[in-house]
């Protein structure tokens, strides 16, 4: 059996990377954009929401093309604002 690890061993930290103020501004800049794209994937995705919930008994089969157009385009939204945030 291995023995357990001591937290206080100094082999054991981690260590961030320092980052200075140039890559912190491109870090919160990135953030910002990330969370913009976001919101308005959420907003598209609850106007497809909201396409579908108030027509759903109209029959009117023209809009169901719209519907999954929002759908994905707001997922492609949200998709970016992730890898946005993540830093691809």
């Amino acid at each position: 059996m291995e023995p357990t690890p001591n937290p206080n061993d100094p082999g054991l930290e981690i260590q961030a990377p320092i980052l200075d103020n140039k890559d912190k501004e491109k870090h919160v800049r990135l953030l910002k954009r990330g969370l913009i794209w976001i919101a308005t994937g959420v907003i598209v995705c609850g106007l497809s929401f909201a396409i579908q919930y108030l027509l759903f008994h109209s029959g009117d089969q023209s809009l169901i093309t719209y519907m999954y157009v929002l759908t994905s385009v707001g997922a492609v939204f949200i998709l970016k604002g992730m890898i946005d945030i993540i830093g691809f």
